[in-house]
């Protein structure tokens, strides 16, 4: 599926990163690539947070809008659909 992202700080969003689900024991993770081959990793459905990221330092933070949220990790941005 693809997703609008504005990544390494750019202003505009577009169509240019896929998502991933998986499912698997440990629980539902979302994995966000980027055309120029980076990604992130999300873990899903964590009680009380909802979104968090499942690696590195930084924190995701989670906006929500019209039908998607808006998800900020460093200078990467992504809007997602409230169900993915």
């Amino acid at each position: 599926m693809m997703v609008q992202c504005a990544v390494a700080g750019s202003a505009s969003f577009a169509p240019d990163c896929s998502m991933e689900l998986h499912e698997d024991s440990d629980g539902r993770t979302a994995i966000l690539r980027h055309s120029d081959g980076g990604f992130r990793r999300f873990q899903l459905g964590v009680p009380g947070e909802g979104l968090i990221t499942a690696d590195g330092m930084e924190q995701a933070e989670v906006v929500p809008g019209e039908g998607m949220v808006e998800v900020r990790v460093g200078a990467d941005r992504y809007r997602l659909p409230m169900k993915p």
